[in-house]
C-alpha cells in the first residue's frame, strides 16, 4: 500500500472520529444538531476503513482544460464568498449556480436558467422553511 493511501486513509478516519467523538458531546437530540457531524463523523469512518482495504487508484493528471475548470471552480467560489454579505444568499447563489453550470455543462441557456432558478430556491427553501434558519 502507497504512503499516499495510507495518510489519506489515516486522515479521514481521525477526522471521522473527531466529528463523532464531537458529536456525541452535544447536549441535543439526536434529530437536533447532534445528527449532521454523526452522520459526517460515520460516513468519514467509512471511507477511511474502505480505503484502508482497497485504496483509490492512481488518477490520471488532468489536461490544461481540466486545470482551467478547476481554476474556474476556486475563483467563483471565491468571488460567490466575497459577495454574498453584500448582495444577499438568494442573489449570490444564482449567480454561482449559473456562472458554473454554464462554463463546466453543455447546456443550453433555459436549461441553465432552469436549474439555477431550481437550486437557488430549494436551498433558499431547504435554508428557511426547514432548517428554520434566516438568511439575512
Amino acid at each position: 500500500m502507497r504512503r499516499t493511501s495510507l495518510l489519506s486513509a489515516g486522515i479521514l478516519l481521525v477526522l471521522g472520529v473527531l466529528a463523532l467523538v464531537e458529536a456525541l458531546r452535544l447536549r441535543d437530540d439526536w434529530l437536533g444538531a447532534k445528527l449532521m457531524p454523526a452522520v459526517v463523523g460515520a460516513v468519514l469512518i467509512v471511507l477511511g476503513a474502505a480505503h484502508l482495504v482497497r485504496p483509490a487508484a492512481t488518477p490520471e493528471w488532468p489536461d490544461a482544460a481540466g486545470f482551467r475548470r478547476v481554476a474556474l471552480i476556486f475563483v467563483v467560489l471565491a468571488l460567490y464568498v466575497a459577495v454574498l454579505p453584500y448582495v444577499g444568499f438568494l442573489p449570490a447563489t444564482a449567480a454561482f449556480v449559473l456562472v458554473l453550470v454554464r462554463a463546466l455543462g453543455a447546456f443550453s441557456w433555459a436549461a441553465t436558467i432552469g436549474v439555477t432558478v431550481a437550486i437557488a430556491l430549494a436551498s433558499h427553501l431547504v435554508f428557511i422553511y426547514w432548517l428554520g434558519m434566516s438568511l439575512t
